[in-house]
């Protein structure tokens, strides 16, 4: 820097006022007392004394100047106090340097810095400092208070999933004091007199003899002690870990014991942590290794070789995972086949083809027996599953048209012939293109052969217009709806351009199956209901043979990704937002909690666990609402569709549970409907079971007056009770009366039911006794069930208590009922009883009765929507939400299957306003789905994971969510379609070209090209896709990078 130049300046100086060479005064007065200045003088040395003991290197907390401070600054030191509160000072004097050289040098300008590193705001007491600093805001707490961390520091989740370093030992002496004679002495701070001490030294002198033993026995105990201390003491994973060992190494054949050493070793590993699926699947390799080299048995085990073979698709080549499956295969098992084939289309490099030539592989392998027979029914359905989630929704359908053909409307003079044989005839019936099973005016395969058939049936056309502004929207909306829509197959005379819309039957004829058991046609059924739309709750369990490997859940609960479902899981945008409190007149009152319908959409309950027509009342007030199908069900589903197939797959007039689920659909839509339809089937067949189901229908309308005639009357004419259906037409009426408070009628119904009149001790007996031979002598387990709840009743009606009905149950659960489906039935009856008695009703009853049962049965079916909803119903009002929580997440001994998954996301929003405050809870167990081995396969899973992303805004990573679930559910169309509809705002038009090239690649059927729906469109360049005037990739780049600047 030049020095300046001073000729312009003028020689006198008299114009400037004469400046004080003294020192800068503080802009506070000081104190003039004598007494003050004596101090000032005391707090003058001894500051100077404190500043020599301060190394050279500190700084002060207030202000930092350079190397010009004494020119400044001074210090106040009127007070100790000022010295504290004093935060600025004032300087009155001008800077000579400034004058005598025209500007100041850079060294000599002061630098200020923020007080204490900006721990203190300017106009704050001393008590306030700065706690966090972040963006444009700061937080401001005590001084003396110590920041505590919150549950979202990365310190505080690494304290949590760190392993315990402690243990808590429970030792033998509960007490904390010594028990002397009998007594304890309780604590005093008195002292002790001289007494006790003069008494133990007169003991001790006269026990002089024993000192020696006394000294000896106290060594031996130090020493006990410090080998005590010396012993590795371990924790309760190592100890159940070397308990299970011990098993194993007793009896190294058990599945149970390698499949719990299994379960606990990988507890260690969340499925929240990092590399999480590699790492459980390596161990679940090297565990089930050493299985098979320990015991020959073990490598026959299907439960080890299916989660050794699912643990190996993420470690092994290729070639390793087919080598392995063949090697599998070899064992044999409709299990194994069952998961060979998931793999297969999870790894569909043909496409829909592969899977096709898959299926004729198993059903090769398959024989004819009734186990068999469940088993093609299953990869039947499965196969179907894959055609409509692939977009060829008429091939499916025709496909089940083809088989109910063969199955129920086969010619007489066709009857015992070959299979090919009878395929040749059924095609020449499908070449003439006269309506279907399922289609109007169907008359089916017999009648055709007959010559009573009626025209070519048509196609009928969907002639709804979807518009958007957006034509990719626009072409995923219409796609979706074609798919939704258009399932029955055309014909030739059809006015269509799309191939793949009319079916041959060279398409379906490889997947053809002879049935000849009736519980396999009866299971087909079933199977196209649940096709349709329509579920069935635990139907699925009976095609498998083993509940704990059935994992059809994956793709058989498909009806969970409806419109309607998905709505039903996740709250309105009023209902997230609701306050839990409102001002009146200037009052806080706390507005009143609202639930949603504890049973849930989601029905989940093992088979005949709840019958089709069977009537909950899950309040004091409410109605008597059908447990299996209601409203929500049925909307968006095709009525008369599933009308005809009801209609056209009855087997007779005998046909009774077809008939119930028919009843069941009827009321679901329309209960003055189902009524009519019930006294048409009433004409046709008066049983018992069909009285009984016209009965629930009334009751279900809540007309109990015209129920109670029917059981008047139809109990009256029947006079037998060994007919069968009468156990449900007592329980039915007498359950009627009991919940509506009718508790003396409920009684004389009990008694009437065993053949008792009066109301005396011995009438009581007599029916303890005639119900209990009744329970003996019913041979149909439903039955059966029916007269032990009659028997658990009447020990409520007669005691006034539900302990001795409880003791009923137990008798039961505990003896025939130990497992199976009988088990699962009995306890759910068990826990609506107590509910009914102790909620409904408002009898005395301890709350914990109920709780305690429903946790235990929590706990052996997790999946139980009925015990779910008894649980919550518990916990209405409660203050304590923590048992909810709990089953939330990775919580609970056993993997959770889908619709577990599913109901924890609907428990998230079942007290309407808490839903806002689970969303973290929510995505965390969706998140341990998709990496759980049980459920990461499951295409319901991945849809309900990317909405509620879509739902709570977090578009960018549903995005990434979408690339991965379409890298494990690659033939769903659904999932790619996401792409161009709710989650068009981050996908440019350059990656949905790419996604759908990517659909065209796989197999899945697009009724429309993409190029067809952008046929016309101008705004194509500006979301980069391809064309000729286009930019190029680098050039995209570059724009890209532009905007990311500068970060």
């Amino acid at each position: 820097m030049s020095a300046p130049s001073f000729s312009s300046f003028p020689p006198s100086f008299s114009s400037f006022p004469d400046l004080d060479t003294g020192p800068s005064t503080p802009s506070l007065a000081q104190p003039t007392k004598k007494g003050s200045r004596d101090k000032d003088k005391r707090e003058r040395r001894k500051g100077k004394s404190k500043d020599k003991k301060r190394s050279p290197g500190s700084t002060t907390d207030t202000l930092d100047c350079n190397s010009e401070n004494s020119r400044y600054i001074e210090h106040d030191t009127s007070s100790a106090s000022n010295i504290t509160s004093r935060f600025y000072y004032s300087d009155r004097k001008g800077d000579l340097y400034n004058i005598q050289y025209g500007g100041l040098h850079a060294g000599d300008i002061p630098k200020y810095h923020i007080i204490d590193r900006g721990r203190y705001i300017l106009g704050l007491t001393r008590s306030w400092s700065v706690k966090r600093r972040s963006g444009k805001g700061i937080e401001v707490g005590p001084t003396d208070r110590r920041k505590l961390r919150s549950l979202t520091d990365s310190y505080a989740r690494a304290l949590l999933l760190a392993p315990p370093t402690r243990r808590v030992l429970q030792y033998e002496d509960t007490y904390k004091h010594p028990e002397v004679d009998g007594f304890l002495r309780l604590p005093s701070s008195r002292p002790q007199g001289i007494t006790s001490e003069s008494y133990r030294s007169i003991t001790a002198s006269k026990d002089g003899a024993n000192s020696d033993s006394d000294a000896s026995d106290a060594s031996d105990a130090a020493s006990n002690d410090e080998s005590s201390s010396d012993e590795i003491i371990l924790t309760s994973y190592q100890e159940k870990l070397k308990n299970v060992e011990e098993a194993i190494a007793d009896e190294p054949g058990s599945t149970d014991n390698w499949l719990q050493l299994l379960s606990h070793t990988l507890s260690t590993i969340p499925l929240s942590s990092k590399n999480a699926t590699k790492a459980r699947s390596e161990i679940t390799v090297s565990i089930i290794a050493r299985a098979f080299a320990a015991d020959i048995r073990n490598g026959f085990s299907k439960a080890l070789r299916i989660q050794y073979l699912r643990a190996g698709e993420e470690v092994w080549a290729g070639s390793k995972v087919r080598a392995e499956w063949e090697e599998a295969l070899k064992i044999g098992g409709v299990e194994i086949w069952m998961e060979w084939l998931e793999w297969r289309i999870r790894h569909a490099a043909k496409g829909v083809d592969g899977v096709v030539e898959d299926i004729i592989r198993m059903f090769g392998v398959l024989g004819q027996s009734e186990q068999d027979e469940l088993a093609k029914v299953r990869a039947f359905w499965r196969v179907a599953v894959v055609f409509q989630r692939a977009g060829y929704v008429e091939r499916a359908t025709a496909l089940f048209q083809a088989q109910a053909e063969l199955l129920f409307e086969i010619p007489q003079v066709l009857h015992g012939q070959p299979h090919e044989t009878q395929l040749e005839h059924l095609e020449n019936f499908w070449e003439s293109e006269v309506p279907r099973i399922g289609e109007a005016g169907s008359c089916g395969w017999a009648a055709w052969v007959s010559g009573d058939h009626e025209d070519i049936s048509s196609k009928k056309q969907d002639t709804m217009q979807i518009i958007d502004l957006d034509p990719y929207r626009q072409w995923a909306a219409r796609e979706s709806r074609m798919d939704e829509f258009d399932t029955l197959p055309s014909r030739s005379s059809d006015d269509t351009n799309d191939p793949y819309s009319t079916i041959l039957f060279s398409d379906i004829r490889p997947l053809l199956m002879p049935l000849t058991s009736s519980v396999a046609k009866k299971a087909f059924r079933q199977a196209w209901l649940c096709f349709a739309g329509l579920h069935i709750p635990g139907f699925s369990l009976t095609l498998s043979s083993s509940s704990e490997i059935d994992w059809d859940d994956r793709w058989n609960l498909g009806y969970l990704t409806r419109r309607p479902f998905i709505d039903a899981f996740f709250p309105s945008k009023t209902d997230q937002t609701q306050s839990r409190s409102e001002s009146i007149v200037g009052v806080i009152v706390g507005r009143e909690k609202q639930y949603a319908d504890p049973l849930g959409p989601i029905k989940c309950w093992g088979s005949g666990v709840v019958g089709p027509l069977d009537a909950i009342r899950m309040s004091e007030k409410g109605k008597m609402k059908a447990a299996t199908w209601g409203s929500e069900d049925v909307q968006g589903l095709d009525h008369d569709f599933i009308r005809r197939l009801l209609a056209q797959l009855r087997l007779g007039a005998a046909d009774e549970d077809w008939d119930i689920l028919t009843l069941a659909f009827e009321a679901a839509v329309n209960v003055k409907t189902a009524l009519k339809h019930s006294r048409s089937l009433l004409f046709q067949n008066e049983s018992l079971i069909h009285w009984a189901a016209h009965a629930h229908l009334e009751t279900i309308r809540g007309r109990m007056d015209d129920a109670r005639k029917i059981y008047q009357t139809v109990l009256t004419a029947s006079s037998a009770t060994s007919l069968q259906g009468m156990s449900c037409l007592w329980w039915d009426w007498a359950h009627m009366e009991w919940i509506t408070g009718n508790s003396g009628q409920a009684l004389q119904i009990v008694l009437r039911s065993a053949g008792v009149e009066g109301h005396s001790g011995v009438a009581v007996l007599r029916c303890k006794r005639g119900l209990d031979d009744a329970i003996k002598g019913e041979a149909k387990w439903k039955h059966r069930e029916q007269w032990i709840k009659l028997r658990a009743l009447l020990e409520i009606l007669t005691g006034r208590d539900v302990s001795s009905a409880l003791q009923v149950f137990d008798d039961h659960l505990n003896g025939e009922c130990k497992e199976g489906p009988c088990r699962e039935s009995l306890l759910v009856a068990c826990l609506l009883t107590i509910y009914q008695y102790g909620v409904v009703l408002k009898n005395s009853m301890a709350p914990s009765v109920l709780r305690q049962r429903v946790e235990l049965a929590m706990e052996e079916y997790p999946s139980n929507s009925v015990i779910l909803g008894l649980l919550l119903e518990g916990e209405r009002g409660q203050g304590v939400w923590g048992r909810v929580r709990g089953m939330l997440g990775e919580s609970g001994p056993k993997t959770k299957g889908v619709a577990r998954r599913v109901q924890e996301v609907w428990i998230a929003g079942w007290e309407k306003g808490r839903w806002s405050g689970e969303v973290e809870r929510t995505r965390r167990g969706l998140a341990g789905a998709v990496d759980s081995e049980r459920t990461r396969g499951s295409y319901i899973i991945w849809r309900i994971y990317i909405e509620l992303e879509i739902r709570t805004g977090e578009l960018q990573h549903a995005k990434k969510l979408l690339f991965r679930a379409i890298g494990e559910c690659p033939l769903v169309k659904d999932l790619y379609l996401l792409a161009f509809g709710p989650l068009r705002s981050v996908f440019s038009g350059k990656e949905l070209s790419g996604i759908a090239d990517t659909m065209a690649e796989r197999g899945l059927r697009l009724r429309a090209g993409l190029d067809e729906g952008l046929a016309g469109w101008k705004g194509g360049l500006e979301e980069g896709t391809d064309s000729e005037s286009g930019s190029d990739e680098i050039v995209d780049d570059a724009r890209e990078l532009r905007r990311l600047m500068p970060y």
